[in-house]
């Protein structure tokens, strides 16, 4: 039987290694050691076994952050399944859309979903809590399930929220997974002594490829939060009493935290944590100093995508680092940018990000075309501009859809963004393009108010200062709150629905 190194047999070593070391904590609640979860890893493969899921299968897993979540994923792994998280902030509606699109076999879900206008052969089994689902299997088989699984095939099926379009469903493979996590864990220096701290949902591919995976990996501890708010009050406290040193977050979080009125000795007793990933959107170096200045933490700018995972690191604690920039390359992947001829092009040139690597995805979920179209000479064509400079870092400068042509200028909404965020007043600002009679495009602002006494001509003055007039936007729109996919990337392209409505 052939069976290759994979997060399941990653766990079964570790469980004879590190039998009693905690790999999984709730946050105020009980934890799973490794022989621990390897043994309900192997009662839940039983449990999925009795529901009529075979080898190939498509699982797909629609529940809060808890240990559940932890064994289920794995338990699709160890059985040969497709397993597919989806982000459990998914409308009742928008779960129906998705299973039936993928043609899911089983779900497990906080919502109850009929066989009713469904394939034949679909069922779901309802989550109703973290101690009812673990009871559950409780009393099934500890007896390990030994399937023939291979390098090459889709471990994984990862919902891909769109910024400027429809969403995609990313195939991974067991490879794609492995060379990631091994190549993250090496660059960022995790180790069987990194203590994580998990906030963000397990349906998306965030706290999955910087937390979860790199700690069973690595054979180290994560503390598991429900979400962030059920810890926002408490987490400098969280963060002293378990010595956390890794906490992976998105923008919006990085702004909550600056939004909480924590008393100053919760975070000046911080020792472990030196600095915070913040990725899934891009972030402002104005973001990233405010938070340092307030919390003496610096804050990494990461990014990625879901069909390569995380692709570069801006590591905070090298010497001389400075806000601003995404970084270098992870071992696993090399990066070039290319210009619409796909000519690669010189430091200092911005164009569009290409990745190659084990870590790139292997398809689309019934899309061959858009997978083909996406590569250029191995190179996966993120759709993403950007440049490197002379030191080989690399720099994200905005989506390749959301670029602006303004009288045949080429506008980056980012550097607009980047200046609006320049005032202390601003909680979130993000720029498109709308159809111009004369222009081709003209360039509009949303501005989020981190502060109420904000006012236009604050937002007008500071972009006067920077900007030529070309690059000014003609309009600044107050927004409530900025339209966020489950990711937390602001979706652009309801922006421009709210002006086509109004």
């Amino acid at each position: 039987m052939k069976i290759e190194r994979n997060f399941s047999t990653i766990l079964t070593d570790h469980s004879i290694l590190y039998p009693n070391t905690i790999y999984c904590q709730k946050i105020n609640g009980r934890g799973l050691s490794f022989l621990e979860l390897e043994n309900y890893v192997n009662k839940c493969c039983h449990f999925l076994e009795e529901l009529g899921l075979k080898p190939g299968d498509i699982l797909t897993v629609n529940i809060p952050n808890s240990l559940s979540s932890i064994v289920l994923y794995i338990a699709a792994i160890r059985s040969g399944l497709k397993m597919n998280p989806a982000p459990s902030s998914l409308s009742e509606n928008e779960l129906i859309s998705h299973i039936k699109y993928i043609e899911t076999k089983v779900l497990i879900s906080k919502h109850h979903i009929s066989q009713k206008n469904l394939h034949s052969n679909f069922s779901s089994v309802e989550f109703t809590n973290d101690d009812d689902f673990m009871l559950k299997i409780e009393s099934y088989s500890t007896d390990k399930i030994n399937r023939d699984i291979s390098p090459d095939d889709i471990a994984c099926i990862y919902y891909s929220s769109g910024t400027t379009g429809n969403s995609k469903y990313v195939l991974y493979s067991h490879k794609n997974m492995i060379s990631l996590i091994d190549s993250i864990v090496h660059d960022f220096k995790f180790s069987e002594n990194t203590r994580h701290l998990g906030v963000l949902p397990l349906g998306h591919t965030a706290i999955t490829n910087y937390q979860f995976l790199p700690s069973l990996y690595a054979g180290s501890t994560l503390f598991l939060a429900e979400n962030f708010n059920s810890v926002r009050a408490s987490i400098w406290k969280i963060i002293e009493e378990h010595d956390i040193d890794y906490l992976q977050v998105v923008p919006t979080v990085l702004f909550a935290m600056l939004a909480t009125p924590y008393d100053e000795s919760d975070y000046k007793s911080n020792k472990t944590l030196k600095y915070v990933g913040c990725g899934s959107a891009p972030l402002s170096v104005e973001s990233q100093n405010e938070f340092f200045e307030r919390f003496n933490v610096k804050v990494a700018n990461l990014y990625g995508l879901s069909e390569t995972g995380p692709s570069h690191f801006d590591n905070p604690l090298l010497p001389g680092w400075r806000p601003g920039n995404i970084g270098r390359p992870l071992t696993v992947n090399s990066c070039k940018i290319f210009d619409k001829d796909m000519k690669e092009l010189e430091a200092g040139e911005v164009g569009q990000i290409g990745l190659k690597g084990d870590n790139i995805f292997v398809g689309y979920y019934k899309n061959d075309a858009a997978y083909k179209s996406s590569f250029f000479n191995d190179f996966f064509l993120t759709g993403d501009l950007g440049y490197e400079d002379n030191e080989g870092k690399f720099y994200f400068s905005d989506r390749e859809k959301d670029l602006i042509i303004k009288g045949g200028v080429n506008v980056v909404p980012g550097e607009i963004e980047e200046v609006i965020f320049k005032l202390q007043e601003v909680q979130s600002a993000a720029v498109v393009g709308v159809p111009h009679r004369y222009f081709g495009e003209d360039i509009i602002a949303f501005v989020q108010k981190k502060q109420a006494s904000l006012t236009e001509q604050q937002v007008i003055d500071i972009l006067a200062e920077n900007l030529q007039p070309l690059k000014r936007p003609s309009k600044i729109i107050f927004i409530k709150e900025m339209p966020v996919g489950p990711s937390g990337k602001i979706l652009k392209r309801k922006l421009r629905e709210e002006l086509n409505d109004n």
